[in-house]
């Protein structure tokens, strides 16, 4: 049984997180356990250990409402729904399996539409998308934000600060720094007026 104090609850494949007093445990369900050393359950088990600690370094980046309000009117909680959408991207060993499956926000706002990005030596990158979209989901308000992985800190992201741009603005420019090769993973994402409605990440990426 292994412990933790994220605010995590709910069954995962044969895991189960559960609270007792202010901890959250988590403990092989009772079929699973009779057979905790097969050669089979090892990659299982590790992917969700890794899966589980992604989702902890992120909801210390971006609020874990996000993921919370995504699974409003299932039968899911928060993490649940993240580690339905991304478990399988992780692998056992510990590493991110394919970058551009990552799903870092969920919701029902309009995505990016054409989303592409460029960067100058110097460091600064420019996103660019189309404007003007007809939809009900899609209001010109919206506040598109960015997640970014650089790839040797791939379990330590990060939000880009001190820009605001609107979805009206058809384009976002901000200054990041990595070192020469370094690919930076970026996945950005609406917000909606109160914070209270998300769209889910898009991603594109820097280098490599």
């Amino acid at each position: 049984m292994a412990k933790t104090e994220q605010e995590i609850r709910g069954k995962v494949g044969n895991m189960v997180f559960y609270k007792v007093g202010n901890e959250i445990r988590v403990r092989s369900t009772a079929n699973d356990f009779q057979d905790a050393d097969s050669e089979g359950q090892h990659p299982g088990r590790s992917r969700l250990r890794v899966a589980t600690l992604f989702y902890q370094r992120l909801t210390k980046t971006i609020s874990r409402r996000i993921w919370k309000l995504a699974a409003t009117g299932t039968s899911q909680n928060g993490f649940n729904l993240f580690m339905k959408k991304n478990m399988m991207v992780f692998t056992p060993c510990g590493n991110v399996g394919d970058f551009s499956r990552l799903c870092l926000t969920a919701g029902v706002l309009q995505q990016v539409n054409h989303l592409e990005v460029t960067a100058d030596d110097a460091g600064r990158v420019t996103l660019t998308w189309d404007v003007g979209i007809n939809s009900p989901s899609a209001g010109d308000e919206d506040r598109l934000r960015v997640i970014v992985l650089l790839s040797d800190r791939c379990f330590s992201p990060f939000v880009v600060e001190g820009v605001g741009a609107r979805r009206k603005d058809g384009s976002m420019t901000f200054q990041l720094e990595r070192a020469g090769g370094q690919i930076a993973h970026l996945y950005c994402f609406f917000s909606g007026e109160g914070g209270m409605i998300y769209s889910s990440s898009q991603y594109v990426r820097v280098g490599g």
